[in-house]
């Protein structure tokens, strides 16, 4: 069982806030730097790796062995964000080592995404208002994301 002295001050309202800007991010980070369109389904799961940091963060952020957990978890994200994104990538190797670091910068953003509804809500900003504005992010994103998957013919 999970002690409930290890819980920290991570909040799912800032997870679901930061992730829909993170998947915005990593998609104009992948296709404007780096002008390669991942599938979809990449796209996805890296974002996804990343929100599991909720679980480290929210429920062992206070445990004795955070610090390890928090670097193993980041070791096994960089593996997995290079063998999801950059190994399948064209290009130099030059380019495969910024697209590896760019993990990196992914990660920052995310931190910075979920913080900028930590600070609202910390400055009287209903969370509330954070959670319907992510929703509204969803739902954009998929409006968008399947405009972009359709066949040129059928684009307006």
């Amino acid at each position: 069982m999970i002690d409930p002295k290890w819980i920290g001050r991570v909040n799912f309202y800032e997870l679901i806030f930061g992730t829909f800007l993170s998947y915005i991010f990593i998609v104009l980070m992948w296709e404007i730097v780096f002008k390669t369109k991942l599938e979809e389904w990449r796209y996805i799961f890296i974002t996804l790796i990343g929100a599991s940091f909720f679980l480290v963060n929210h429920y062992f952020q206070n445990a004795p062995f955070y610090l390890w957990l928090l670097y193993g978890y980041s070791l096994v994200f960089l593996v997995a964000y290079y063998i999801i994104g950059v190994k399948p990538m064209p290009g130099s190797s030059l380019k495969k080592i910024f697209a590896t670091l760019s993990g990196i910068v992914f990660t920052i953003a995310f931190i910075l995404f979920e913080n900028i509804a930590k600070f609202g809500v910390e400055n009287g900003i209903n969370e509330f208002w954070f959670m319907l504005i992510a929703y509204f992010g969803y739902l954009a994103i998929v409006v968008w994301r399947a405009e972009v998957l359709k066949p040129k013919s059928q684009q307006l």
